[in-house]
């Protein structure tokens, strides 16, 4: 029992990534092949998989990276393993440029990466010669393949055939030994009325959206229509006949620069004569929407201001009368918040910003009690040691996880971790010279912020704050997060209290009118 158990201490843990391409479904790509030669490698490397991360059937240029990758990353960072095996590079990557960045960041967790069927040892010179050389490779064959898949696309394209993913009120069906797009019978009449609607220019597109959603519809994904869902279905030429060609994509240009139309060989949806109709009310909306906005309407709390109880940023907006509003955004990119779709005058919202950074004042003594802060931080005189300590109380973290002893109380050994990798983010300091400069900045902000016009007290905000959390059911601020070189100034401004890290909840006395 102890030579088990003293085998077992030994074991490193590991993680395995695997994927197949659409084209690559036989045995020698397939997902459970891969995996087999995995565990069977690990097992003589004596590492223990852990968790296995898969994507099936992704282009490996559809994003950067993968929902796969971007979970992989992220336990890594939360090291619940030590080793990262994949098949071959290009399953990991097929960009150079995105394989070496994978690469380092597991690097940065202490995560060795190493391919079952490619011999490259990241740690010497010549490993990483192999690394790079590899990755070209298969930046290559993507690039070829890439190049002939367009050149079918086209070809299919000009002999009147859809491609990819036929759009609402269509089903894909094989007729004459080609795939086409055919009219759903239950759908079609559907997508007709939202024509009509659109065309008789009293309906904007949400409010569309909304129509559809009322009737319990889901798109072709199975989610609540939204705005540009909408905006996306009546600028479709499939549903007045018509497929169309984007070209390749190319970095840095847009798609549309190419884009031709062909007579499609499906049945039309619509008329074309009612799509001229549509979009002409369409582009007399916009032009409409675009006279009566003559002056630029500012949001002082744009692009930090965020709900609260999702952490979604909210979206500004305003209506053709000039009232501006914060909307909570989720059910416009199919999510879901308990607060969904609801707003908060940005009035309201800034009058309490007003308040709020007029607060935002430094003890006379602030300077002292900086250097106190700033004397507790150097109390760790060798920032690489601690480091290494940190690092390697996580390695015995995962060893206890792998064995077993985390098996009933998982969620203790993930807040034990997060608390250890925060200990470590929390040992890149940030230069004392920011924050001299931070504290000037909040110094003067008051007497600043009274003489700022709208835009400037906009830019303000954005140098001091980076998100700002509102509650939309007690309809006010509640909580900020200020940039990191202003966290340690915040412990001292009166009115709020650190919670975690670098938020903070602001105090009702922050947004009481100031006595002159």
């Amino acid at each position: 029992m102890q030579t088990l158990q003293t085998t077992s201490q030994k074991m490193r843990s590991g993680a395995a990534y695997i994927r197949y391409s659409s084209s690559m479904q036989n045995d020698s790509f397939s997902l459970d092949a891969q995996l087999r030669q995995i565990k069977s490698r690990a097992e003589r490397d004596g590492v223990v998989i852990v968790k296995v991360y898969s994507d099936e059937a992704r282009s490996a240029y559809s994003k950067k990276y993968r929902p796969g990758i971007d979970a992989m990353l992220s336990d890594s960072k939360k090291g619940m393993f030590e080793v990262l095996y994949c098949h071959k590079l290009d399953r990991l990557a097929r960009k150079l440029e995105w394989a070496i960045e994978i690469a380092k960041q597991l690097t940065d967790h202490d995560v060795a990466l190493k391919a079952v069927e490619q011999n490259f040892d990241l740690e010497t010179p010549e490993g990483k010669f192999m690394f790079h050389m590899l990755g070209s490779l298969g930046e290559l064959y993507s690039d070829n393949l890439s190049k002939e898949t367009e050149k079918g696309k086209r070809e299919r394209v000009a002999q009147g055939y859809h491609n990819g993913q036929v759009p609402w009120g269509y089903v894909s069906k094989e007729v004459d030994g080609h795939r086409m797009a055919v009219p759903d019978e239950k759908i079609a009449p559907i997508v007709l009325e939202v024509f009509e609607r659109c065309a008789s220019g009293l309906y904007y597109d949400q409010q569309i959206a909304d129509w559809l959603n009322e009737q319990g519809l889901q798109n072709r994904l199975g989610r609540p229509f939204t705005k540009d869902g909408v905006r996306s279905m009546l600028t479709n030429p499939m549903y007045w006949g018509y497929v169309r060609y984007r070209g390749a994509f190319v970095k840095g240009k847009s798609r549309k620069a190419a884009e031709v139309l062909y007579k499609g060989k499906h049945k039309a949806l619509i008329s074309e004569e009612l799509n001229k109709k549509c979009q002409a009310a369409r582009s007399k909306r916009r032009s409409v929407i675009k006279t009566r906005q003559v002056t630029r309407r500012i949001y002082m709390m744009s692009g930090v201001i965020s709900c609260v109880h999702c952490g979604r940023k909210m979206r500004a907006q305003s209506t053709m009368t000039g009232s501006r509003y914060y909307r909570e955004t989720s059910r416009a990119s199919g999510t879901h918040c308990q607060y969904s779709g609801k707003s908060l005058r940005a009035d309201l919202m800034e009058a309490q910003l007003d308040m709020l950074v007029r607060r935002l004042r430094l003890p006379d003594d602030w300077q002292e009690k900086l250097e106190v802060f700033l004397e507790d931080d150097s109390e760790i005189i060798d920032v690489e040691r601690e480091r290494a300590k940190i690092k390697a109380k996580i390695r015995r973290l995962r060893e206890s996880y792998t064995r077993g002893l985390f098996e009933e109380d998982e969620h203790v050994f993930w807040k034990e971790t997060e608390t250890l990798q925060a200990k470590l983010r929390a040992l890149v300091q940030i230069p004392q010279d920011d924050v001299n400069k931070a504290a000037q900045t909040l110094i003067g902000l008051s007497e600043a912020w009274r003489a700022a016009t709208p835009e400037e007290r906009h830019e303000l905000v954005k140098i001091v704050f980076e998100i700002i959390y509102v509650d939309l059911e007690k309809k006010r601020i509640v909580q900020v997060k200020p940039r990191s070189e202003y966290n340690v100034l915040f412990q001292m401004v009166e009115g709020f209290e650190q919670i975690e890290g670098e938020l903070y909840v602001c105090a009702l006395s922050v947004f009481e009118e100031e006595k002159s």
